[in-house]
């Protein structure tokens, strides 16, 4: 009797059924139950088709049909078999009805083994691929986390990684830590002239250089830019000077960059643990002693004291001061003679800028105007000079008034444009000005300072090139931009007295520029013997003591005024 939806087939013997079910699964169907029917069989064939069947059928149910009397052969399928799973047995004399129930539930038992094997097959599969998933996705976690704590460009740490690193080894207080800051000096004349791939190569550079002189157990990271962080841990004085001088000839070696020859210097500061477990507290002071190492001239370390906390504290007072003084009226102007150097005659006045400060007193300007320059307040400030140096040149009728203009002030867009207006509003004829420049104003922008100096020298007004031989190329930019006038550096006067190479090199600079068609001006002079040195030299215009300090505009007494010879 065929059960409904099924398929069956009949077999004399084991090998024949056996080759239905190879038929079946060759089809893609499954012989999954076997009706055995062996009244009347003798039992070594019944065992023999038994094992056969249960050998190559493990997962297949068998239900096997014999007399009730015959019991030999129940023994015999149960010694075979060991155990009755997946075997029903049936005795003769049976009722239809009795075998087609019986068949159902066992066919019901195998498709629910089926499905439940299935279930866990494809449960063992989705686990293999949900574990596969978890192992990639642990992968990217860590590639990601790495990545947020490396910079892509050298492969340290950047920022967030540097500061993880800090607190985690302050946290442990084992041994006292050093944290150094580190950036590169000029570095952004290579980005602006050689492009940012250069600049990045250059960046990669130095990281690796930086890196094989770090001792052991250190760390260096990359915080941003040309900026770049190390932690040392446990260095005496004489080490942490040997490791800064190490990293400093490492920043300054000259190297090849897309094709050009490039050198720069490193600034450092250096902050050490102390009493404080803060990472946030340690940058802060290792930043401070960074931009000290900055104003004292750069390519230089310094680390981190009370006194430099005292200096920071002043200069953060100046700050939020200045703005409130130039509104307030407290920036005065004075005004120090330029002289003929054999006649003493004035040629002209160079303007400077004092603050009376009403908590402090007298302010020089070496003090604010860094901090002008800083903050961007410069800008309202080099206006405001530039104003009233003119209006008092018209008010007191000065051969000439000299005026500084800082390299932010001299790289804003329409800087010409502007200084000939004010001229024009004090009714002050352009001929009567001069500006004065370091070589930085110029090299920072060259095409911009090309075109500024343009319209200002095209309107008649002079430039000196102030700071004369403390910058690097200046030969180049006195050719290039057809300076008027060079004005020597007060640090090669003091010693001019003493020092031969200092006469030296102003003998030189003085028949340079005659050879050029400019004039000299040699600043600083505090002595007599310092001016007649200076005229041997040949410098035809001298700045000093020696010859008056700045004065206001109401006060200058009268002089031989002669006009200046340019």
């Amino acid at each position: 009797m065929a059960l409904p939806t099924e398929t069956l087939a009949s077999a004399q013997d084991a090998g024949e059924a056996l080759h239905h079910f190879e038929q079946a699964r060759y089809l893609g169907r499954t012989a999954a139950l076997f009706l055995l029917d062996f009244r009347g069989i003798a039992i070594d064939q019944l065992t023999n088709c038994v094992t056969e069947l249960r050998k190559a059928l493990r997962n297949s149910e068998l239900i096997i049909l014999f007399d009730a009397t015959d019991s030999p052969a129940l023994a015999a399928c149960l010694k075979i078999a060991g155990s009755t799973e997946r075997m029903t047995f049936l005795t003769a004399p049976l009722g239809g009805n009795l075998v087609v129930k019986t068949l159902k539930a066992v066919a019901e038992r195998q498709r629910a083994g089926a499905h439940s094997k299935r279930a866990m097959r494809d449960s063992s599969e989705a686990i293999k691929g949900l574990e596969v998933q978890i192992e990639e996705l642990r992968a990217r976690l860590d590639i990601a986390k790495h990545a947020s704590r490396h910079d892509h460009l050298t492969g340290s740490l950047n920022r967030s990684g540097f500061v993880e690193e800090l607190n985690m080894r302050l946290t442990r207080n084992r041994q006292m830590q050093n944290v150094l800051m580190i950036d590169l000096d000029r570095f952004k004349a290579v980005n602006d002239t050689l492009g940012h791939a250069a600049g990045d190569e250059l960046v990669r550079k130095i990281s690796t250089g930086m890196a094989a002189v770090l001792p052991s157990g250190a760390i260096l990271a990359r915080l941003g830019g040309d900026e770049f962080g190390i932690i040392a841990e446990s260095l005496s004085d004489v080490a942490m000077t040997e490791l800064c001088n190490k990293i400093l000839r490492v920043a300054s070696q000259s190297r090849i960059i897309a094709g050009h020859e490039v050198q720069v210097s490193a600034s450092i500061g250096i902050a050490r643990q102390g009493a404080t477990h803060s990472e946030v507290e340690l940058m802060r002071q290792a930043d401070l002693a960074l931009y000290a190492a900055k104003r004292e001239g750069r390519n230089r370390f310094r680390v981190f004291d009370d006194a430099l906390d005292q200096v920071t504290q002043y200069r953060l007072t100046l700050e939020s001061g200045l703005e409130r003084a130039l509104n307030a009226g407290q920036l005065k102007m004075v005004y120090q003679p330029i002289v003929k150097a054999d006649t003493r005659a004035i040629l002209g006045y160079e303007a400077l800028v004092r603050w009376d400060s009403p908590d402090y007193g007298s302010i020089p300007p070496d003090e604010f105007i860094p901090i002008a320059e800083e903050t961007g307040l410069i800008l309202d400030v080099g206006e405001w000079i530039a104003r009233e140096a003119l209006r008092d040149c018209r008010k007191w009728n000065l051969p000439y008034v000299s005026i500084n203009l800082s390299s932010r002030q001299f790289l804003r867009h329409n800087v010409g444009e502007r200084i000939l207006r004010y001229a024009a509003d004090a009714d002050v004829s352009p001929h009567r000005v001069q500006i004065e420049l370091t070589e930085t104003a110029i090299i920072d922008d060259v095409e911009r300072a090309s075109y500024n100096l343009r319209i200002l020298r095209e309107a008649g007004v002079r430039v000196a090139l102030d700071d004369f031989g403390t910058g690097y190329s200046s030969l180049v930019y006195l050719k290039q931009f057809a300076i008027d006038c060079i004005k020597i550096d007060k640090s090669f006067v003091d010693n001019i007295a003493r020092e031969r190479q200092s006469a030296v090199i102003v003998a030189s600079v003085a028949k340079l520029a005659k050879s050029l068609g400019m004039s000299v001006v040699a600043e600083g002079v505090e002595t007599e013997d310092q001016r007649t040195i200076l005229m041997a030299s040949g410098c035809n215009m001298l700045q000093g003591f020696h010859f008056g300090r700045p004065m206001a505009a109401a006060e200058l007494a009268p002089g031989h005024l002669s006009e200046p010879k340019y």
